[in-house]
């Protein structure tokens, strides 16, 4: 697993608990051209910050899935 993808994980973790990284691996192999969750790099932050932004806020509260989202992208 790639230092960005530990990183991503353990924020969003703190968000999702254990379907964090469920999630995670759905919104980079669905939307992000197949990309393995694991050799996520940081140029690729940006585009998976609004996937989750998008996916996150169907489970858990809009506000807190901007937040997660933004955290991401800063990273």
């Amino acid at each position: 697993m790639s230092e960005i993808s530990e990183k991503v994980l353990q924020i969003s973790t703190q968000y999702l608990g254990p379907a964090a990284k469920v999630l995670l691996e759905r919104q980079t192999t669905a939307h992000m051209k197949g990309l393995k969750f694991d050799d996520l790099q940081k140029f690729h932050l940006a585009e998976l910050s609004n996937w989750v932004k998008i996916s996150a806020s169907l489970v858990i509260d809009k506000a807190k899935a901007e937040e997660l989202a933004k955290k991401i992208a800063s990273l």
